[in-house]
């Protein structure tokens, strides 16, 4: 029994020392590519992108095509009228037909009254009359109460005082001119000119007033002298 117990000693020191012998060695870890991030291992370099600071636009003023308009005043040539039973004289445009005819006067009075129409429908006329009517005054109270109130001057026309009234209303402008009595022709007769003029016709009154502008007294013994055509006489 005891060399039975030897013998199993010796077999099992036996086996130990062949077990060490033939133990073989841990496979060799395989080498990982190093994990971004992780310490120790070398960082990639990754592109860097640098966001371009925001420029604002500068504001870009544009302006609208200037638009230039150009109004052309067509200028009408003139023909001089003269009245040589009433001593009067102007240049109105050739294109006009200028009449004179007799009027009704006021009740009671004596004399003759004359109205003479540059453009019909009494857009523009002059009425003249004998200045012991004392109609001036009428006249001037008339055109006073032109609504709105009218501006009132007093102008001198080739040697005529004239007070002159002016007011404008619904697209329209009223224009009167009563003579003074003092400015009365050598035949004792005196005018009123009158005009309304369209303010969408640009011009419109510019060329009335050119008319009135040109309006004139002479006496008699100039009448054969005083250029123009005679304005003739209607119902």
């Amino acid at each position: 029994m005891k060399l039975f117990g030897t013998v199993i000693v010796l077999v099992l020191i036996a086996l130990l020392l062949s077990a060490g012998c033939t133990t073989s060695s841990p496979a060799p870890i395989a080498q990982q590519s190093p994990v971004p991030g992780t310490p120790g291992a070398p960082m990639a370099t990754l592109p860097v992108t640098t966001a371009a600071a925001e420029t604002p636009n500068p504001a870009i003023t544009t302006s609208a095509p200037r638009v230039i308009v150009t109004v052309t005043h067509m200028i009408v040539p003139t023909k001089a009228w003269k009245d040589s039973e009433l001593h009067f004289a102007f240049e109105a445009p050739q294109d006009w037909a200028v009449t004179t005819r007799l009027v009704k006067l006021p009740e009671g009075a004596q004399g003759l009254m004359y109205k003479t129409e540059l453009v019909s429908n009494d857009a523009f006329s002059i009425i003249t009359y004998p200045v012991n009517l004392n109609q001036d005054q009428a006249y001037r109270d008339t055109f006073r109460n032109w609504r709105p109130a009218p501006a009132e001057t007093t102008v001198d026309i080739n040697g005529i005082t004239f007070g002159r009234f002016e007011t404008s209303a619904y697209g329209e402008t009223h224009v009167g001119y009563v003579a003074q009595k003092a400015s009365a022709n050598d035949l004792g007769y005196a005018s009123v000119i009158t005009f309304t003029a369209n303010n969408s016709r640009m011009f419109e009154q510019e060329d009335f007033e050119k008319v009135v502008s040109s309006f004139t007294y002479f006496t008699g013994n100039r009448a054969v002298n005083v250029t123009g055509d005679e304005i003739p006489r209607v119902r």
